[in-house]
Protein backbone atom coordinates (compact mmCIF):
# COMPACT_ATOMS: atom_id res chain seq x y z
CA UNK A 1 0.00 0.00 0.00
CA UNK A 2 1.33 3.42 -0.94
CA UNK A 3 1.39 5.54 2.23
CA UNK A 4 2.42 8.79 0.54
CA UNK A 5 -1.17 10.06 0.67
CA UNK A 6 -4.14 9.83 3.00
CA UNK A 7 -5.64 6.36 3.21
CA UNK A 8 -8.58 6.79 5.60
CA UNK A 9 -11.30 9.44 5.64
CA UNK A 10 -12.82 9.82 9.12
CA UNK A 11 -16.14 11.67 9.10
CA UNK A 12 -17.37 13.08 12.40
CA UNK A 13 -20.49 15.15 13.17
CA UNK A 14 -19.96 17.43 16.18
CA UNK A 15 -22.66 19.14 18.22
CA UNK A 16 -22.01 20.58 21.67
CA UNK A 17 -19.33 18.00 22.43
CA UNK A 18 -16.88 20.39 24.04
CA UNK A 19 -16.69 18.41 27.27
CA UNK A 20 -15.39 15.33 25.45
CA UNK A 21 -13.86 16.66 22.23
CA UNK A 22 -10.28 17.14 23.48
CA UNK A 23 -10.09 13.48 24.50
CA UNK A 24 -11.71 12.30 21.27
CA UNK A 25 -9.31 14.28 19.09
CA UNK A 26 -6.33 13.11 21.14
CA UNK A 27 -7.37 9.50 20.57
CA UNK A 28 -7.50 10.12 16.80
CA UNK A 29 -4.21 11.99 16.69
CA UNK A 30 -2.62 9.23 18.77
CA UNK A 31 -3.36 6.49 16.25
CA UNK A 32 -0.52 4.17 15.32
CA UNK A 33 -1.74 4.48 11.72
CA UNK A 34 -0.81 7.98 10.57
CA UNK A 35 -2.37 8.33 7.14
CA UNK A 36 -5.85 9.59 7.95
CA UNK A 37 -7.88 12.71 7.26
CA UNK A 38 -10.53 13.83 9.73
CA UNK A 39 -13.50 15.75 8.33
CA UNK A 40 -15.33 17.24 11.31
CA UNK A 41 -18.70 18.89 10.70
CA UNK A 42 -19.77 21.40 13.32
CA UNK A 43 -23.55 21.03 13.61
CA UNK A 44 -24.48 24.50 14.94
CA UNK A 45 -22.80 23.96 18.31
CA UNK A 46 -23.50 26.55 20.98
CA UNK A 47 -20.61 25.54 23.25
CA UNK A 48 -16.86 25.73 22.53
CA UNK A 49 -16.82 22.77 20.11
CA UNK A 50 -15.99 24.89 17.06
CA UNK A 51 -13.14 26.65 18.86
CA UNK A 52 -11.67 23.30 19.92
CA UNK A 53 -11.95 21.94 16.39
CA UNK A 54 -10.35 24.99 14.81
CA UNK A 55 -7.48 24.92 17.30
CA UNK A 56 -6.88 21.24 16.54
CA UNK A 57 -6.97 21.96 12.80
CA UNK A 58 -4.37 24.71 13.22
CA UNK A 59 -2.09 22.20 14.95
CA UNK A 60 -2.65 19.23 12.64
CA UNK A 61 -3.26 19.63 8.90
CA UNK A 62 -4.97 16.25 8.78
CA UNK A 63 -7.97 17.80 10.56
CA UNK A 64 -10.51 19.72 8.46
CA UNK A 65 -13.49 21.59 9.88
CA UNK A 66 -16.71 22.62 8.13
CA UNK A 67 -20.00 24.03 9.37
CA UNK A 68 -23.10 21.98 8.66
CA UNK A 69 -25.16 23.41 5.81
CA UNK A 70 -28.27 21.67 7.14
CA UNK A 71 -29.31 20.69 10.65
CA UNK A 72 -28.63 17.33 12.22
CA UNK A 73 -26.43 14.28 11.85
CA UNK A 74 -27.63 13.14 8.42
CA UNK A 75 -26.83 16.43 6.60
CA UNK A 76 -23.53 16.53 8.49
CA UNK A 77 -22.57 13.05 7.32
CA UNK A 78 -23.62 13.77 3.74
CA UNK A 79 -21.60 16.99 3.69
CA UNK A 80 -18.56 15.20 5.11
CA UNK A 81 -18.86 12.44 2.51
CA UNK A 82 -18.62 15.02 -0.28
CA UNK A 83 -15.20 16.06 1.07
CA UNK A 84 -13.78 12.53 1.06
CA UNK A 85 -11.11 11.46 -1.40
CA UNK A 86 -9.05 8.79 0.39
CA UNK A 87 -9.88 5.19 -0.54
CA UNK A 88 -11.19 4.10 2.87
CA UNK A 89 -14.02 5.58 4.92
CA UNK A 90 -14.75 5.45 8.64
CA UNK A 91 -16.98 7.33 11.07
CA UNK A 92 -16.28 8.69 14.54
CA UNK A 93 -18.49 10.30 17.17
CA UNK A 94 -17.18 13.31 19.03
CA UNK A 95 -17.75 11.94 22.53
CA UNK A 96 -16.07 8.55 22.03
CA UNK A 97 -12.48 7.30 21.96
CA UNK A 98 -10.44 5.26 19.50
CA UNK A 99 -8.07 2.63 20.90
CA UNK A 100 -4.61 3.55 19.61
CA UNK A 101 -4.46 0.70 17.07
CA UNK A 102 -8.03 0.98 15.75
CA UNK A 103 -7.24 2.41 12.30
CA UNK A 104 -4.21 0.17 11.85
CA UNK A 105 -6.25 -2.97 12.59
CA UNK A 106 -9.10 -1.93 10.34
CA UNK A 107 -6.91 -0.88 7.42
CA UNK A 108 -5.00 -4.16 7.51
CA UNK A 109 -8.25 -6.12 7.51
CA UNK A 110 -9.85 -4.09 4.74
CA UNK A 111 -6.74 -4.44 2.55
CA UNK A 112 -7.25 -8.21 2.57
CA UNK A 113 -11.05 -8.16 2.29
CA UNK A 114 -13.02 -8.56 -0.95
CA UNK A 115 -15.12 -5.73 -2.41
CA UNK A 116 -18.30 -4.82 -0.51
CA UNK A 117 -16.76 -5.52 2.89
CA UNK A 118 -17.34 -3.79 6.23
CA UNK A 119 -14.68 -4.09 8.92
CA UNK A 120 -15.84 -3.78 12.51
CA UNK A 121 -14.63 -4.85 15.94
CA UNK A 122 -15.69 -5.12 19.54
CA UNK A 123 -16.97 -2.28 21.72
CA UNK A 124 -16.45 -1.30 25.34
CA UNK A 125 -18.66 1.16 27.19
CA UNK A 126 -17.07 3.49 29.71
CA UNK A 127 -18.41 6.26 31.94
CA UNK A 128 -17.71 8.26 35.07
CA UNK A 129 -20.91 6.66 36.40
CA UNK A 130 -21.99 3.01 36.51
CA UNK A 131 -22.96 1.81 33.02
CA UNK A 132 -26.59 0.70 33.01
CA UNK A 133 -27.50 -2.97 32.74
CA UNK A 134 -29.17 -2.32 29.38
CA UNK A 135 -26.00 -0.89 27.82
CA UNK A 136 -23.91 -3.68 29.35
CA UNK A 137 -26.19 -6.24 27.73
CA UNK A 138 -26.01 -4.44 24.38
CA UNK A 139 -22.19 -4.39 24.57
CA UNK A 140 -22.18 -8.12 25.31
CA UNK A 141 -24.65 -8.78 22.48
CA UNK A 142 -22.64 -6.77 19.92
CA UNK A 143 -19.42 -8.50 20.91
CA UNK A 144 -21.11 -11.89 20.66
CA UNK A 145 -21.95 -11.04 17.04
CA UNK A 146 -18.24 -10.43 16.43
CA UNK A 147 -17.32 -13.81 17.94
CA UNK A 148 -19.97 -15.68 15.98
CA UNK A 149 -19.79 -13.58 12.79
CA UNK A 150 -23.56 -13.85 12.48
CA UNK A 151 -24.54 -10.17 12.20
CA UNK A 152 -26.98 -10.53 9.33
CA UNK A 153 -28.94 -13.23 11.17
CA UNK A 154 -29.79 -10.59 13.82
CA UNK A 155 -30.11 -7.47 11.69
CA UNK A 156 -33.84 -7.11 12.37
CA UNK A 157 -33.34 -7.44 16.13
CA UNK A 158 -31.06 -4.46 16.79
CA UNK A 159 -28.39 -2.40 15.04
CA UNK A 160 -25.59 -4.93 14.66
CA UNK A 161 -22.74 -2.45 14.02
CA UNK A 162 -21.98 0.48 16.31
CA UNK A 163 -22.20 3.80 14.44
CA UNK A 164 -18.57 4.93 15.08
CA UNK A 165 -17.03 1.48 14.65
CA UNK A 166 -16.70 0.54 10.99
CA UNK A 167 -14.53 0.99 7.92
CA UNK A 168 -15.47 0.47 4.26
CA UNK A 169 -14.12 1.36 0.85
CA UNK A 170 -15.25 4.78 -0.30
CA UNK A 171 -15.94 3.53 -3.83
CA UNK A 172 -18.33 0.89 -2.45
CA UNK A 173 -20.28 3.53 -0.55
CA UNK A 174 -20.74 5.58 -3.70
CA UNK A 175 -21.37 2.67 -6.07
CA UNK A 176 -24.15 1.21 -3.95
CA UNK A 177 -25.57 4.50 -2.68
CA UNK A 178 -25.37 3.48 0.96
CA UNK A 179 -25.81 7.08 2.19
CA UNK A 180 -28.65 7.85 -0.22
CA UNK A 181 -31.99 8.68 1.33
CA UNK A 182 -30.88 8.09 4.91
CA UNK A 183 -33.53 8.54 7.58
CA UNK A 184 -33.20 8.44 11.36
CA UNK A 185 -31.94 6.43 13.13
CA UNK A 186 -29.30 6.85 10.43
CA UNK A 187 -26.80 4.35 11.89
CA UNK A 188 -29.33 1.54 11.75
CA UNK A 189 -30.57 2.61 8.31
CA UNK A 190 -26.99 2.50 6.99
CA UNK A 191 -26.53 -1.03 8.35
CA UNK A 192 -29.81 -2.11 6.74
CA UNK A 193 -28.61 -0.61 3.45
CA UNK A 194 -25.40 -2.63 3.67
CA UNK A 195 -27.45 -5.74 4.36
CA UNK A 196 -29.73 -5.04 1.39
CA UNK A 197 -26.73 -4.56 -0.90
CA UNK A 198 -25.08 -7.82 0.16
CA UNK A 199 -22.06 -6.44 1.98
CA UNK A 200 -19.86 -8.85 3.91
CA UNK A 201 -18.85 -8.16 7.51
CA UNK A 202 -15.25 -8.73 8.56
CA UNK A 203 -15.05 -9.14 12.35
CA UNK A 204 -12.02 -8.13 14.39
CA UNK A 205 -11.60 -9.79 17.79
CA UNK A 206 -10.04 -6.66 19.28
CA UNK A 207 -11.90 -3.76 20.90
CA UNK A 208 -11.98 -0.97 18.31
CA UNK A 209 -14.36 1.46 20.02
CA UNK A 210 -14.44 2.93 23.51
CA UNK A 211 -18.06 4.03 23.70
CA UNK A 212 -18.73 6.80 26.18
CA UNK A 213 -21.99 6.57 28.13
CA UNK A 214 -23.22 9.92 29.48
CA UNK A 215 -26.57 11.68 30.01
CA UNK A 216 -26.10 14.08 27.05
CA UNK A 217 -25.75 11.38 24.39
CA UNK A 218 -27.84 12.13 21.31
CA UNK A 219 -29.29 8.62 21.39
CA UNK A 220 -30.63 9.35 24.87
CA UNK A 221 -32.10 12.77 24.15
CA UNK A 222 -33.35 12.84 20.56
CA UNK A 223 -36.70 11.43 19.47
CA UNK A 224 -34.95 10.26 16.29
CA UNK A 225 -33.43 7.40 18.30
CA UNK A 226 -36.37 6.22 20.38
CA UNK A 227 -37.71 2.68 20.10
CA UNK A 228 -40.63 3.79 17.93
CA UNK A 229 -38.30 5.09 15.20
CA UNK A 230 -36.10 1.98 15.31
CA UNK A 231 -39.14 -0.26 15.09
CA UNK A 232 -40.71 1.67 12.23
CA UNK A 233 -37.46 1.59 10.25
CA UNK A 234 -36.96 -2.15 10.62
CA UNK A 235 -40.60 -2.93 9.77
CA UNK A 236 -40.58 -0.77 6.63
CA UNK A 237 -37.23 -2.16 5.51
CA UNK A 238 -38.47 -5.71 5.96
CA UNK A 239 -41.68 -4.97 4.08
CA UNK A 240 -39.90 -3.52 1.06
CA UNK A 241 -36.78 -5.66 0.90
CA UNK A 242 -37.55 -9.04 2.47
CA UNK A 243 -41.21 -9.49 1.62
CA UNK A 244 -42.28 -12.52 -0.36
CA UNK A 245 -45.54 -12.68 -2.29
CA UNK A 246 -47.36 -13.91 0.80
CA UNK A 247 -49.37 -12.28 3.59
CA UNK A 248 -47.66 -11.63 6.90
CA UNK A 249 -48.38 -13.33 10.20
CA UNK A 250 -48.12 -10.72 12.95
CA UNK A 251 -47.29 -12.06 16.40
CA UNK A 252 -48.47 -10.33 19.56
CA UNK A 253 -50.94 -7.55 20.31
CA UNK A 254 -48.82 -5.43 22.61
CA UNK A 255 -47.46 -1.94 21.87
CA UNK A 256 -45.08 -3.11 19.14
CA UNK A 257 -47.68 -5.40 17.59
CA UNK A 258 -50.16 -2.55 17.31
CA UNK A 259 -47.53 -0.26 15.84
CA UNK A 260 -46.67 -2.93 13.26
CA UNK A 261 -50.34 -3.46 12.39
CA UNK A 262 -50.81 0.25 11.68
CA UNK A 263 -47.74 0.32 9.47
CA UNK A 264 -48.90 -2.74 7.56
CA UNK A 265 -52.33 -1.15 7.11
CA UNK A 266 -50.82 2.13 5.99
CA UNK A 267 -48.78 0.45 3.27
CA UNK A 268 -51.51 -1.95 2.17
CA UNK A 269 -49.83 -5.15 3.34
CA UNK A 270 -52.24 -8.00 4.20
CA UNK A 271 -51.58 -9.91 7.42
CA UNK A 272 -53.03 -12.43 9.87
CA UNK A 273 -52.75 -11.43 13.54
CA UNK A 274 -52.16 -13.95 16.34
CA UNK A 275 -51.49 -13.78 20.06
CA UNK A 276 -51.29 -15.90 23.21
CA UNK A 277 -55.03 -16.13 23.75
CA UNK A 278 -57.07 -18.85 25.40
CA UNK A 279 -57.93 -21.74 23.12
CA UNK A 280 -60.76 -20.70 20.83
CA UNK A 281 -60.68 -17.06 21.98
CA UNK A 282 -60.59 -14.14 19.54
CA UNK A 283 -60.38 -10.38 20.04
CA UNK A 284 -60.56 -7.36 17.77
CA UNK A 285 -58.04 -4.50 17.65
CA UNK A 286 -58.17 -1.70 15.05
CA UNK A 287 -60.77 -3.67 13.08
CA UNK A 288 -58.50 -6.73 12.89
CA UNK A 289 -59.46 -10.08 14.39
CA UNK A 290 -56.66 -11.53 16.50
CA UNK A 291 -56.77 -15.33 16.78
CA UNK A 292 -55.08 -18.05 18.84
CA UNK A 293 -51.46 -18.67 17.86
CA UNK A 294 -52.14 -22.31 16.92
CA UNK A 295 -53.93 -21.01 13.84
CA UNK A 296 -50.50 -20.69 12.23
CA UNK A 297 -50.96 -24.34 11.21
CA UNK A 298 -53.45 -23.17 8.60
CA UNK A 299 -50.86 -20.92 6.90
CA UNK A 300 -47.77 -23.11 6.71
CA UNK A 301 -45.92 -22.20 3.52
CA UNK A 302 -48.48 -19.55 2.65
CA UNK A 303 -47.42 -16.70 4.95
CA UNK A 304 -44.29 -15.15 6.46
CA UNK A 305 -43.85 -14.24 10.11
CA UNK A 306 -43.26 -10.73 11.35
Amino acid sequence: MNQSTDIVNIIMPVKNAGSYLHDCLSSIRGQTFLFWRLIAINDHSTDDSLTILEMAASEDNRIHVLNNEGIGIIPALQLALKQCSAPYLSRMDADDLMPANKLELMVRALEKAPPKSIVTGKVKYFSNQPVSEGYQKYEQWLNERIDKVDHWEWVYRECVIASPNWMVRLDDMYEFGCFDGLIYPEDYHLVLNWFKQGFRIVSLPETTLLWREHPQRTSRNSDHYDQKHFFKLKILHYIYHQREDKPFILWGAGHKGRLASRLLDKYGMPFHWMDLLREGQEKTVDDHVITHFTNIEHYQGNAQCL
